[in-house]
């Protein structure tokens, strides 16, 4: 394994650990430091994981681990070797408190699930897309509509799935943003889970291009999606949109 290779898979364990919460300082620093020297970001996948398994902590913690997914946890574990003098090799024995044990659970499953990230690789979000309308059979698809002045002319079509919370924004003639002023931002509004749209990711539109792909990062498990709404916000976003500068929209 080479060098590029290690701060690949360095970078993953930290961020697992980020969206968990178990980072001190000094691997805080040193994930940040990687995501810069890589150009990487926090995964979504994993900060959705740690919000859902936080509602759940309280029944978690009176529940068994399933023993399917302990089955997977044991095989995805690596054995140590014994020590010297043993002769063999014999299993690690981990000792873990219930709520942790299913944050580690989550953790784990979600970074054997997830494609390992391939140095020099770009991520392709078109064929995402592509993939993602073959083989969700609940994909959703809904027209996308600039909402006046100067995005009338904006166009475009979003793809989600509930079964994997998994979705992509197709984008025609939105004016490109300069990121040190303003950020697109994406909201879903789902009015089953609650009252205030769910953050659905920042993004930017570089300009001189043709239509563009973003992946939906959605930071909260969405049920039934009525809208998806993107909005013209600060650099980096926003915890709550006050939705003064409404870009595009798609009703479902």
């Amino acid at each position: 394994m080479n060098g590029s290779d290690r701060r690949f898979e360095r970078f993953e364990e930290l961020d697992a650990g980020r969206a968990f919460g178990d980072l001190d300082q000094a691997e805080t620093s040193e994930w940040e430091a990687l995501a810069a020297e890589l150009g990487l970001q926090g995964d979504g996948s994993l900060d959705r994981l740690a919000a859902d398994f936080e509602i759940a902590g309280a029944e978690a913690g009176k529940t068994a681990l399933p023993p399917a997914l302990a089955a997977k946890l044991k095989s995805a574990i690596p054995t140590h070797a014994a020590p010297s003098g043993e002769g063999k090799s014999r299993e690690s024995s981990i000792v873990i408190g219930p709520w942790l044990g299913w944050a580690v659970a989550a953790c784990l499953l979600a970074l054997l699930a997830i494609p390992k990230l391939i140095p020099g690789k770009p991520a392709d979000p078109a064929g995402q897309r592509a993939a993602l309308i073959e083989k969700a059979p609940d994909a959703l698809r809904l027209p996308l509509a600039g909402a006046g002045e100067p995005y009338e002319s904006a166009g475009g079509e979003v793809v989600w799935s509930d079964s994997r919370q998994e979705g992509y924004l197709t984008l025609a003639n939105l004016p490109a943003n300069d990121p040190a002023r303003n950020q697109y931002q994406l909201w879903i509004v789902d009015p089953a889970r609650d009252e205030f749209p769910v953050d659905g990711g920042v993004f930017d539109v570089p300009a001189g291009e043709g239509p563009v792909v973003i992946p939906i990062d959605a930071k909260l498990l969405v049920e039934r999606p009525a809208a998806f709404v993107i909005t013209l916000e600060q650099p980096g976003g926003v915890v709550r949109s006050k939705q003064e500068v409404v870009v595009a929209l798609a009703k479902s």
